[in-house]
């Protein structure tokens, strides 16, 4: 890998993607050098889904990567945890190691379509994202709601 795509702005910095599903967002950050921990609902499908997915990007990355590519050593250390928005962040704010990390970027794709659940989510982001972070929310309408809502 060059030496420019080592240096990509993600590299180091926290990701936390909520309601991931396949987790295209957190791949895509791990394969910058992020540091990623990938949540969906506790469902045993959705949780497996992330695990594979995250196994086999690193294992992509094992094959393009030097050994020593920082990217590949964060890649290593990627989690995937169950989360439901609203809860304790504990699990996912120790994921990345033994100290409580708060995230630098959320990415919660596609989530927000469900208004009744939006205080959760806006509560989750409040208790996981640092104080010098961003959390990015795209969303389509997907009409089963009014706009204004």
């Amino acid at each position: 890998a060059s030496s420019s795509s080592s240096q990509h702005p993600l590299l180091g910095k926290t990701f936390l993607e909520f309601g991931a599903g396949a987790g295209v967002p957190s791949w895509t950050a791990l394969n910058c050098g992020a540091r990623v921990v990938c949540t969906d609902q506790a469902v045993t499908d959705r949780v497996r889904c992330m695990a594979e997915s995250a196994h086999l990007n690193y294992e992509e990355m094992a094959n393009e990567f030097a050994k020593d590519d920082e990217r590949l050593i964060y890649a290593a250390k990627a989690k995937v945890c169950p989360y439901d928005w609203g809860s304790s962040i504990d699990e996912i704010s120790q994921a990345l190691g033994d100290t409580e990390e708060r995230f630098d970027v959320i990415v919660a794709a596609d989530c927000v379509f469900k208004p009744w659940l939006h205080e959760a989510l806006l509560s989750s982001i409040d208790m996981a994202l640092s104080p010098t972070g961003i959390a990015y929310l795209p969303f389509g309408l997907h009409g089963n709601t009014a706009d204004e809502d």
